[in-house]
């Protein structure tokens, strides 16, 4: 997995609307942006510490490296002698940032977050065929009934100058998939995919999954030269039995071997299923940092005694 290339990713970030410049750091200029959170059910995280995080990211107090918009694009380079206390924005009274492995930042508090699923492609898969040779029988087996469970679903790219079209309809499925996550994006979904249709044009893709007529799931993706970050999905509650989930990871990961990528990124969540596809895990983590000494008590109190990583199995699909 490898980072898509900074200019670009600087234009993305640029282009959201919660991004608010960038921040020197550890010698480098990375793009932050105010954090923007979704109803909060309180699964994870009390309520009452939500609603002061939300009050205090309207503030453009607590501020977040890149954009929760698009993880695992670009990653800060943190060393463990990276100085945080020089914050050059004085409003910025809390930074989170996301980080490739668990590195010790001196005054921060570091927590693990869930791993991205990468999928390395193999030279010898010539299409998705070869992919699912390359598997045991049994997860050939499963494979095979995922996409025969499916079948009934036509995918259709769908097409930028239509974005108007569709763009409502995958935010609300979009925001009903992720209904039960605490900490999550902006309500501004629709908003959001027009930003990324208008900024990344044609090296965003955007397929749409149709049963009867009906759009129920769809999926995106970033190319970049190296290879391809699976960014959204949604879909409503009925493909779910479907196994549609699977199957847009599967069309994800065929349109990657077809493009002769090196890699396809399936991002975060669902980690043993994406297991089960070939992906390894991508550890990485968020770095807490509070210019104020109560604060940084706080997070420091959060990491060590409230903070959890849903456990997972990883499984291994292929031969040998």
């Amino acid at each position: 997995m490898k980072p898509l290339d900074f200019q670009t990713f600087q234009n993305l970030q640029a282009a959201f609307a919660n991004y608010d410049g960038n921040i020197q750091m550890g010698g480098q200029s990375f793009p932050f942006s105010n954090i923007e959170l979704s109803k909060p059910t309180g699964k994870y995280v009390a309520r009452a510490v939500l609603k002061l995080a939300t009050l205090l990211s309207a503030k453009g107090y607590v501020q977040y490296a890149g954009n929760a918009f698009s993880p695992g694009l670009q990653f800060p380079d943190m060393q463990p002698n990276t100085d945080l206390s020089d914050i050059n924005k004085a409003s910025c009274g809390v930074m989170i940032i996301n980080v490739l492995g668990t590195p010790k930042i001196l005054g921060a508090a570091t927590v693990k977050a869930e791993p991205f699923m990468n999928l390395t492609i193999q030279p010898e898969w010539q299409n998705f065929d070869d992919y699912v040779q390359a598997m045991s029988s049994k997860y050939r087996v499963r494979t095979k009934k995922v996409l025969s469970n499916s079948q009934e679903f036509q995918a259709v790219e769908l097409k930028h100058n239509e974005a108007n079209d569709w763009i409502p309809q995958c935010a609300q499925m979009l925001g009903h998939t992720l209904k039960d996550k605490s900490l999550a994006i902006s309500p501004k979904l629709s908003m959001m995919l027009h930003t990324f249709v208008r900024t990344m044009k044609d090296k965003f893709k955007v397929w749409g999954y149709y049963k009867n007529e009906q759009l129920c799931g769809f999926i995106s993706a970033i190319e970049s030269e190296q290879g391809l970050y699976a960014m959204h999905l949604g879909l409503i509650d009925a493909a779910a039995d479907d196994h549609l989930y699977q199957r847009m990871m599967y069309d994800v990961i065929a349109f990657g071997i077809e493009q002769k990528d090196e890699f396809v990124c399936l991002g975060r969540t669902a980690t043993e299923i994406k297991s089960t596809m070939g992906a390894t895990p991508i550890e990485n983590s968020y770095i807490l940092y509070a210019r104020g000494r109560f604060l940084r008590v706080l997070l420091h109190l959060y990491a060590q005694r409230f903070h959890r990583v849903k456990p997972y199995q990883l499984r291994n699909p292929f031969k040998g």
